[in-house]
């Protein structure tokens, strides 16, 4: 990871250099750390769980910059953001902010994470509405793929965004992805699997009970497609079994599902021929497919298998040990349902205050964009989705951190080559922070509205206002002299709207290129 900040680094110094001035990032009292976690993770104390929630108590004993940057940090992992205005009352200027009576807390974040929406459908009729996504000929089926972006975007917080939520960073991972990219998926097989997930969640039903669904669906089928492959996986992906001796067995135990071949769409098929015969495996007796099946959504390995995959996801660049114990200790609190094993790493005190890792593009994406009052062009969340080839618009697959589509899930870290991330900050540069609507009445006209900068902040505050508005932190001295130096010469000191706009995209390109924007930092 220490490869990417340094690429940020020297990204930022250029910009500064070419203006006449020098980066201040690594002066900055409260830049970002240094990739993993820090001498004090896994503090739960001596006996103590590790991933403790954080209790409002702490919470509320913060100073104020560092819960607006734990706030941030819990919603940009939400795919939302706290706007800086919304948080604090600026009138005092920027060296005087005082947390808005009624502001949002980690607590209402909680309570609303439990609220279920009273007009849920409203929310999906508005994207259908307001979106455009392929929907004709040849590309009707990426609708579905692209779907999910614009309705984590639209929809407010709540249970039925949590849920949908959850769904999505499951079917990101290997144990559910939809793994579009395999001739044998079909696009409408992300909405089903995404549909299943959600749908289930909202009924309560167990990891178990969802598990055992997803295995026997066709979708699951179409990843991993001949008995032997399926069964083999099964046990690799949700128990982390790699017993080839236990292969053969469940091939026979399955011995009468196939997937048709492509001339006739890959369908699941169900034969008359089932096994008779009982096969020791799993710790226990299967004589049919749906016994084994329901050996492994019921074994004893499945939770802490499943548990160790999210830590992975959210825990990226800890140490073995530390994962191991964050397993542990989840696994202790015996989680019935996916929702509690998320809501159990997020909330936690040591993923709030402690975790420095990377972004995955939606996290660092819709938190910014909720923050500094961005607004989606029609076609957005589609060129967003697209196939690389289709569009000039840089792309999740460009980045390779496509949503939905590999064969074992999104990699838990974020692609580190040089041409990923290149993708990564120039759609975060030119597609979200440097991007001004100019015509609030045009749905095609995307970018950062006027309402972002509508301040009583000039000079000095105002440049800190959108340093604390994208990053949190405020601008050092460095930053500030080059900066200003940059605004006055270019003559767009004044304070007209225009002025403002001017100053706002110089600052804001100055952002993009710091390698804070894109991880989470421990708050110290």
């Amino acid at each position: 990871m220490q490869s990417i900040r340094l690429i940020f680094l020297c990204l930022a110094v250029f910009t500064l250099i070419n203006c006449g001035g020098s980066s201040g990032e690594s002066s900055s009292s409260s830049s970002s750390g240094g990739g993993g976690s820090s001498s004090s993770s896994s503090s739960g104390g001596p006996g103590g769980s590790s991933v403790e929630k954080l209790s409002m108590e702490e919470y509320n004993a913060l100073p104020d910059n560092q819960k607006y940057i734990v706030m941030n940090k819990l919603m940009a992992t939400l795919y939302k953001g706290v706007a800086l205005k919304d948080f604090f009352d600026l009138s005092g200027g920027i060296s005087n902010l005082v947390v808005r009576d009624g502001a949002d807390t980690i607590g209402t974040i909680e309570a609303s994470m439990n609220e279920p929406l009273t007009n849920k459908e409203t929310y999906y009729d508005l994207v259908d509405e307001k979106y455009n996504f392929d929907t004709t000929s040849y590309w009707a089926g990426y609708k579905t793929q692209q779907y999910p972006s614009a309705v984590l975007f639209e929809l407010p917080l709540s249970k039925d965004y949590f849920e949908f939520w959850v769904a999505y960073r499951l079917a990101n991972t290997i144990l559910f992805s939809p793994a579009v990219e395999l001739e044998s998926v079909d696009y409408v097989d992300i909405q089903r699997v995404m549909y299943r997930l959600t749908m289930m969640m909202e009924e309560g039903k167990s990891i178990h009970e969802i598990v055992y669904e997803h295995m026997i669906s066709q979708e699951n089928w179409r990843r991993f497609r001949s008995p032997e492959d399926n069964t083999r996986e099964m046990m690799e992906i949700f128990l982390a079994r790699f017993n080839d001796e236990e292969v053969p067995k469940a091939a026979i135990a399955c011995k009468n599902w196939y997937l048709t071949d492509g001339g006739q769409d890959y369908q699941l098929v169900i034969d008359f021929n089932e096994n008779t015969e009982p096969q020791d495996i799993l710790d226990t007796t299967v004589t049919t497919c749906y016994d084994f099946y329901q050996a492994v959504s019921t074994h004893a390995s499945l939770l802490p298998r499943i548990v160790s995959v999210l830590v992975d996801v959210f825990f990226t660049d800890y140490s073995d040990a530390e994962k191991s114990r964050f397993v542990t200790d989840i696994v202790a609190t015996n989680p019935t349902t996916f929702q509690e094993i998320f809501k159990t790493i997020i909330l936690s005190r040591e993923y709030l205050l402690n975790n420095d890792r990377a972004k995955k593009y939606e996290e660092a994406f819709f938190n910014v964009a909720h923050r500094i009052n961005w607004f989606a062009n029609r076609n957005y969340f589609r060129n967003l989705n697209r196939r690389p080839e289709r569009t000039s618009f840089e792309t999740l697959g460009d980045m390779k951190q496509e949503a939905l589509a590999y064969k074992l899930g999104r990699s838990a870290e974020v692609p580190v080559d040089s041409l990923s991330f290149a993708f990564y900050h120039k759609s975060a540069r030119e597609r979200v922070l440097i991007d001004l609507k100019r015509d609030e009445f045009n749905q095609n006209d995307g970018g950062w509205q006027a309402d972002f900068i509508d301040v009583s902040l000039d000079g000095d505050d105002f440049v800190q206002y959108l340093f604390l508005s994208v990053l949190s932190r405020t601008a050092s001295t460095d930053e500030l002299t080059t900066l200003n130096n940059i605004i006055v010469n270019r003559g767009y000191d004044g304070n007209t709207l225009t002025d403002k706009q001017r100053q706002a995209r110089i600052v804001l390109d100055y952002l993009s290129r710091l390698s804070e924007l894109y991880f989470f930092r421990a708050v110290s």
